[in-house]
């Protein structure tokens, strides 16, 4: 086969041309406000819009360097020279992954509730929005009624809370995640970390949280001490 011949053959085929929604690796070749050209080892460039860019953070957006690897979502394969990329889907594909790796790990991670809706609370997961349901938050009791639980959500806004990623469905955009899961296993690992500080003699702040008419329970941030009432200062 010739030259002539093998480049018409890439040019009928579109040689290793990727399918909608893989995940390619490519190079950065030009980086302007308006797009981002990557090259993806085929024929035709990958092309990332203005829209997609503008869904990334500010950070993400400069981290654009001609020249680096980027990972990138095949939107689209209907233009002719080119190919319709998207690398704020491929962030969140991989986000996805690592939220399913969570749940084969059964690991606890930390989550700040940004939001809450009339079932349960909102966290961040990456650019993902995760759920928490009421019934998942170990500061709602069973029982009150939904002017009181949106009361409580509401002052819960801002709090960071321990939870265990417990359902995955990419398909419906759903990721729920349960604070009861991972609340006393968060605690017991606290109390060990707090406890493997502790030295004899050291001076440390803490939290009354009782009183009794031996003395006082302190929360030390895990772990729980008792203050006599004869070493109390009055």
């Amino acid at each position: 086969m010739t030259n002539t011949e093998f480049q018409d053959f890439l040019d009928q085929h579109d040689y290793e041309l990727p399918k909608v929604g893989d995940i390619r690796t490519g190079v950065i070749v030009s980086v302007t406000p308006q797009s981002v050209v990557v090259d993806l080892g085929v024929k035709r460039d990958g092309l990332v819009s203005a829209s997609d860019l503008s869904k990334l953070s500010q950070e993400d957006r400069d981290a654009l360097k001609v020249n680096e690897e980027i990972p990138v979502y095949i939107v689209s394969t209907d233009e002719a020279d080119s190919l319709e990329v998207s690398i704020h889907l491929a962030q969140l594909n991989q986000d996805w992954l690592d939220a399913e790796a969570l749940v084969e790990k059964d690991e606890i991670i930390e989550a700040e509730i940004i939001g809450y809706n009339k079932g349960g609370a909102i966290v961040p997961f990456g650019r993902l929005r995760g759920f928490v349901p009421a019934s998942h938050l170990t500061s709602l009791r069973r029982g009150m009624d939904n002017a009181e639980r949106q009361q409580m959500l509401a002052k819960m806004r801002g709090e960071v809370i321990p939870v265990k990623i417990i359902e995955v469905d990419r398909r419906r955009r759903r990721l729920v995640l349960s604070q009861r899961e991972a609340q006393k296993e968060w605690e017991q690992k606290r109390k060990e970390e707090l406890l493997n500080k502790l030295n004899e003699g050291a001076v440390v702040t803490g939290r009354v949280s009782g009183l009794r008419d031996f003395g006082a329970f302190v929360d030390l941030g895990g772990a729980d001490g008792l203050v006599h009432i004869s070493e109390m200062a009055w």
